[in-house]
């Protein structure tokens, strides 16, 4: 008998799966040997030679390399110590956020399995034991019960020592945390899961919180915790304390135009009124020092003008309050906006990075221990401050976040500092400084520039005409039923 074609088109599927699942295990076995000269060309700069993680860049890198020879591998999904060749493949892949570990996407499948037979072989004696498929309690959704169970448990078990009350990792353990090797390891930074080194699903979170991290002080918590599904409850609760992705960056700071006071509470009820705008920072790798692992990457602002003054509202996250203490390698905590000193023609700018000799610019700055300060800036070493100046500000810091209330009158006494006029498109750049991370001078975070645009000013005839077409179109409507009637 002819089998039917609905047999033989199942009988090919059959065979074309059978196909690709040989295919898979014959990838995932990898090919150390390959592995080596990828490894070579690709990972060695960073992780050595030797996968000891001294590689000629590693002094320049936070936190620091792997190193495989030690077989301790912090993102697994096994309950032992042991990860599977899909946990190194996947970093591999992914990279990993927050880190200088970049995604290798970009390598061919074949090159990046082979990469994982390479790396495990640094370490052979550590894959003898073979992984041990972790199993996590049942899934728990997320509701407003879980999540307050999940905060009750976050103070319980007190992630908040070393992740802060509300997670920006500036709890009073921080100080203290360091990984295997002796390197500082800062907590995460919770409300910020987009830069989770283990993914941010709730399954990977919910993986990390039951088996931990190896390497590092962040200890498995499945025995920890009073019963096992609390840990999809913690999860919940840290998944509610940020967004799942960065705010959307602002690429436009628009000015709003107000008609009463402006607050100098930077926790004023006021500015929750004021729509934020998001700003990405940099670190500064141009001059040296270079600032390779900047601390502050992105900064929200709100800002108002009245017929007066202008203002500037400005929050990030930071988790250490620093003033200076050169002698501990600290310094001041810092943001400042960077502006051309009058408004330039056309598209010509200073040089971002605090102007040069031939086009400087000027500078509002904030400055922990030290408030508001203006000043003239013809390059990163080269800033003066400005003779008579009249911005004011005021700052608070709680709970690893700082608010910073900055003001100036809009008008200009001095050519070196700008005007502020409305509906005119200024350039604008910012940089901040965490001086707790050793973070002072050249080495900061920085943008380079934005443009900033005032509103037009209010006017009472938006409160005026309205009413006024009412009564015209009244009056007009009575004229027409009185000719109507006669």
């Amino acid at each position: 008998m002819i089998p039917s074609l609905t047999v033989l088109a199942a009988a090919g599927l059959i065979a074309l799966s059978l196909s690709a699942t040989a295919s898979q295990v014959a990838a995932q076995a990898g090919n150390a040997a390959a592995g080596k000269a990828v490894y070579e060309r690709k990972c060695a700069g960073c992780h050595g030679d030797k996968g000891d993680g001294k590689g000629p860049a590693a002094e320049l890198l936070s936190p620091k390399p792997r190193d495989f020879t030690a077989g301790l591998y912090k993102v697994r999904t096994t309950a032992n110590k042991v990860p599977t060749d899909q946990d190194i493949f996947r970093i591999i892949t992914d990279g990993m956020p927050g880190t200088s570990m970049p995604s290798w996407a970009v390598l061919p499948e074949k090159d990046r399995w082979n990469l994982v037979a390479y790396i495990k072989a640094f370490a052979a004696e550590k894959f003898k034991e073979g992984p041990k498929k972790l199993e996590l309690p049942k899934d728990v959704a997320s509701s407003s019960a879980s999540i307050k169970r999940g905060k009750e448990m976050f103070e319980a078990i007190e992630c908040h020592k070393c992740h802060g009350t509300e997670g920006r990792a500036d709890g009073p353990s921080r100080a203290e945390l360091k990984d295997e090797w002796g390197n500082p390891v800062p907590p995460a930074n919770l409300t910020k899961p987009w830069t989770f080194r283990g993914g941010a699903g709730r399954t990977e979170i919910a993986t990390r919180l039951a088996n931990g991290i190896l390497g590092t002080p962040m200890p498995a918590f499945l025995d920890s915790v009073e019963k096992p599904e609390d840990i999809w409850h913690l999860t919940n609760f840290i998944r509610s304390l940020g967004p799942e992705s960065p705010p959307r960056y602002a690429t436009l700071v628009t000015v709003t135009a107000v008609s009463d006071a402006i607050p100098d509470d930077p926790n004023a009820d006021y500015w929750k009124k004021v729509a934020p705008g998001t700003i990405p920072l940099m670190g500064q790798v141009i001059v040296d020092p270079r600032n390779f692992n900047p601390a502050i990457d992105l900064v929200s602002i709100r800002a108002v003008y009245n017929d007066k003054e202008i203002a500037f509202h400005l929050t990030w996250d930071d988790a250490t309050q620093s003033a200076d203490e050169p002698a501990k390698k600290l310094y001041a905590d810092a943001i400042s906006l960077q502006f051309p000193p009058q408004s330039a023609a056309g598209l010509e700018r200073p040089y971002f990075l605090m102007g040069d000799g031939s086009d400087p610019v000027y500078l509002l700055r904030w400055e922990n221990g030290r408030g508001v300060s203006e000043a003239t800036a013809n390059g990163p070493t080269k800033i003066a401050p400005l003779a008579g100046a009249e911005a004011t500000g005021k700052a608070v810091y709680t709970n690893g976040e700082y608010r910073v209330v900055i003001k100036r009158p809009l008008g200009s006494k001095d050519a070196a500092s700008p005007a502020f006029r409305p509906t005119v498109f200024m350039p604008v750049a910012f940089q901040a400084w965490d001086g707790g991370a050793g973070e002072t001078g050249t080495k900061m975070s920085l943008t380079s520039w934005y443009y900033l645009r005032l509103e037009e000013p209010q006017s009472n005839r938006r409160f005026v005409i309205p009413p006024v077409v009412a009564i015209l179109a009244l009056a007009v409507m009575l004229l027409v039923v009185r000719v109507a009637n006669r």
